[in-house]
């Protein structure tokens, strides 16, 4: 968070603005030198570094001439149990998700198009590894910088959708597939938002652990069942459905949860 919970409405739209201009002014140049490097996409894109850079660059120059700098969250430390409940529920509903798409696809009897990890032109321990270092260079950006300054001045969920449509406009190539796929891919987006933003509440334990480990999880399994990349506008409509109801359910989850003080069997401590 901010130390400044009033920070005025031009300096938060000021804020928004570069860091999201410098964003994707950063990750379109990184994105055109990475043939140069000799890096291979699948392994990791070198585009997902822009939103880290871009904060970086606001943190240092920005809130610094404006006396505003960031500090630790009010809530003090996080406990072991509420950063682990926080991370085990992220990969458990990117599971279900799947669950959930694939069963559609059997059930409409479209062909699934599995591939295998051992088939990869690289062994599939780097491709994790580097999916995981890519997507904590976004998750800096949308999910640590981004969102805590939108939550200055709205709620968790209208930051979540800001957020979310911010993220999937920043990918702009989607837009070349038609609009039916670029349609899909922002309620893609802002479902995983919407989710991100419900687990990340709370104490700071494990923020960028969980954000990371879900978007590598969703990056992993559509590069081994859905080829959505391609174009393929059903692919992407099945895994945004598939959010939308996931993400319908951890709001449902977690509000019951708050209403009555419900905590998981996980541990103590959960928020």
């Amino acid at each position: 968070m901010l130390q400044s919970a009033k920070l005025a409405k031009r300096q938060l739209w000021l804020i928004i603005i570069v860091y999201y201009v410098l964003a994707s002014v950063v990750s379109l140049i990184l994105g055109s030198v990475q043939p140069a490097t000799g890096i291979p996409e699948v392994v990791i894109q070198l585009t997902q570094f822009g939103p880290a850079i871009a904060v970086f660059t606001v943190l240092a120059v920005i809130l610094q001439s404006r006396n505003l700098h960031p500090s630790s969250s009010k809530a003090g430390g996080a406990s072991p149990h509420a950063g682990s409940r926080r991370l085990v529920e992220a990969i458990l509903i990117v599971l279900a998700v799947f669950v959930i798409a694939l069963v559609w696809y059997r059930l409409s009897s479209r062909t699934i198009d599995y591939t295998a990890p051992s088939s990869l032109s690289y062994p599939f321990w780097l491709i994790v590894a580097a999916q995981f270092i890519g997507a904590v260079g976004e998750e800096i950006g949308w999910r640590m910088f981004l969102q805590p300054v939108l939550q200055t001045r709205f709620r968790v969920l209208a930051s979540s959708v800001i957020v979310g449509l911010m993220w999937g406009v920043w990918h702009i190539g989607v837009f070349a597939e038609g609009w039916l796929f670029a349609g899909a891919f922002l309620l893609f987006t802002v479902s995983i938002s919407v989710i991100l933003g419900e687990l990340l509440r709370g104490p700071r334990g494990y923020k960028l652990t969980t954000a990371a480990a879900m978007h590598t999880l969703i990056n992993l399994g559509m590069l081994l069942w859905f080829k959505e990349e391609s174009g393929d506008a059903y692919a992407m409509m099945t895994l945004a459905l598939a959010f939308t109801i996931a993400a319908a359910g951890t709001l449902i989850l977690h509000t019951v949860r708050a209403r009555h003080g419900i905590r998981l069997p996980l541990g103590k401590g959960i928020s």
